[in-house]
């Protein structure tokens, strides 16, 4: 059996430790420290209007994908995942209710009491969007939802962390109205004058569901990671067309309300660390029945959850740290996750 090395996992040569962990630091195969203290993802789903049974269905298709992903690979409790949509009596068992304005406000005013400080808030609109009097909205079943009005919604959200993704075509206006401390804020559009069907929803859920967009192996995707993925696969799609992009990906989470399309310095850091949290186990491929017989097993996930997140910790005072000191602390740290993985594995090969 192979024993688990982060410096192989980074393709480092191993041998050469103060090297290969100045280059682990760039490229960290870790969740944040806001992460692993997140108790749990409540994820909400809101499909609005179709327009046309080929929307309806695509669109149906896109937020199914995710809510699967959520509950299956990543292990988001079923209770704390909400699926709305303009025709709930098609998918029974499913859909929480219909994508009204007033459903969608009675969900948030539901959920001020469900999500505890430190969970976090996981949002995803899908469907159609359209700009009027420089305002983006929401299109759905009756009155549309606009930025503001979804501001109002999250402000008694301050106390967790918030991801914000507005799939929807001419959402580009949202983000400045979104941005904020402790928010992530993608938009399909970089403004409300990029009308056209957007395709990013669907490349943004396929990052989730599938493995192509977990650049860094660590069996997880980060909010930073289905961003890249479906900006670059939008991107591919229009060269392979060779028809003009009308649709530019805008990510924003440092709070500046500015946004960047091609991601630099002041963003794309803490979106690289946010994942959907689930239970542990269960993201690490296990099941509950497995954890229940195994307490031994539950331990070692919430033991390298913790250790991931002392990594990021690490990663974040760099600055602030003598480097001798901040190196020597990094590597007893990825030492040790190195052992509870490979202690994990060891069980998962056991089973």
């Amino acid at each position: 059996m192979s024993v688990f090395d982060p410096r192989r996992s980074l393709g480092v040569a191993v041998g050469r430790p103060r090297r290969w962990i100045a280059v682990a630091v760039a490229v960290l195969v870790c969740v944040s420290a806001a992460s692993v203290s997140a108790k749990q993802t409540h994820l909400v789903i809101i499909v609005g209007l179709g327009g046309e049974d080929s929307y309806r269905e695509k669109f149906h298709r896109w937020a199914s994908d995710m809510r699967d992903a959520a509950i299956q690979r990543y292990g988001v409790s079923e209770d704390r995942v909400y699926y709305l949509s303009e025709n709930p009596e098609a998918y029974p068992g499913t859909v929480h209710s219909k994508s009204t304005k007033e459903s969608v406000q009675a969900l948030f005013t539901e959920l001020e009491g469900a999500v505890a400080p430190g969970d976090q808030l996981f949002v995803l609109l899908i469907g159609h969007g359209s700009f009027r009097s420089e305002e983006s909205r929401f299109n759905l079943p009756g009155p549309d939802l606009t930025a503001v009005e979804f501001d109002l919604m999250l402000q008694p959200f301050s106390g967790q962390q918030i991801v914000f993704v507005n799939a929807s075509s001419a959402s580009g206006n949202f983000l400045p109205v979104l941005a904020g401390s402790n928010r992530i804020v993608v938009t399909a559009t970089k403004s409300g004058y990029e009308r056209n069907e957007s395709l990013f929803g669907q490349y943004f859920v396929e990052a989730y569901a599938g493995d192509a967009a977990d650049t860094d192996k660590n069996e997880r995707v980060s909010v930073l990671e289905a961003f890249t993925h479906a900006r670059v696969r939008v991107d591919g799609y229009y060269a392979e067309e060779n028809i003009l992009k009308t649709e530019h990906a805008i990510l924003d989470d440092n709070g500046d309300g500015e946004g960047m399309h091609e991601l630099g310095q002041s963003e794309g850091d803490v979106a690289g660390t946010v994942y959907l949290h689930g239970d542990a186990a269960v993201a690490e491929g296990f099941s509950a029945a497995e954890v229940e017989a195994d307490p031994e097993l539950a331990r070692l996930v919430e033991k390298k959850l913790e250790l991931e997140g002392r990594v990021e910790a690490l990663r974040l005072q760099k600055d602030s740290m003598p480097e001798d000191l901040y190196l020597t602390e990094l590597e007893t740290v990825l030492l040790e996750l190195a052992q509870v993985t490979q202690d994990i594995e060891q069980r998962r090969q056991s089973e």
